[in-house]
């Protein structure tokens, strides 16, 4: 775990930050669904999936490449490997789209509404400028990741608890870039 951690920077938007909070949606999601899934193995998966997001896209890719790499240094049982690989593989929106490769596993299904329940509410407004200007994105081109991924993600959610949150978060980050929008003026829209 401690050298996965040491693979993050404190970025907020896909750092350390991002994998703690995750990991407490994670939580959540096993805790009111009632699944039964061994937490140190939730844990270990959830602190690699983002792993090799440093590399570039895909960075579901690259994560599950490096955890493999790190899983075969501490001897992880192949049957294990494959589940946390396959969780890392499918975790993410576009890469899935892209590997037709969506969650399958509880294991995988709980990684992917964790991840997606992190990008909604007011952390996920941040996380799109912070990311955004980070790649020197203008304004205009984060107002429309809003439209074109962070609210179609409440719909791509697996558990009830999942969705049943992902509508209050999505309704908060509506009115925030609303807000926005609406000081900005219509030329950024």
């Amino acid at each position: 775990m401690e050298i996965a951690r040491a693979l993050y920077n404190e970025s907020f938007d896909h750092g350390l930050p991002h994998v703690e909070r995750v990991l407490k949606w994670a939580r959540r999601i096993v805790k009111y669904e009632n699944i039964d899934l061994d937490v140190d193995v939730l844990t270990l998966t959830v602190y690699l999936h983002d792993v090799g997001r440093f590399i570039g896209n895909p960075h579901a890719y690259y994560s599950a490449l490096i955890a493999e790499e790190l899983l075969n240094e501490i001897k992880c049982p192949e049957n294990l490997k494959t589940r946390i690989l396959n969780a890392i593989n499918a975790h993410s929106f576009s890469y899935a789209r892209i590997s037709r490769n969506g969650p399958q596993s509880d294991l995988e299904k709980v990684l992917s509404d964790a991840d997606k329940l992190d990008a909604l509410g007011i952390v996920g407004f941040l996380r799109v400028f912070i990311y955004g200007e980070r790649e020197r994105r203008d304004i205009v081109y984060s107002i429309r990741h809003f439209h074109e991924k962070i609210f179609r993600l409440r719909h791509l959610l697996y558990y009830r608890y999942s969705r049943k949150v992902a509508e209050k978060l999505t309704a908060r980050t509506a009115k925030a870039l609303n807000m926005l929008v609406k000081e900005l003026g219509t030329k950024h829209i």
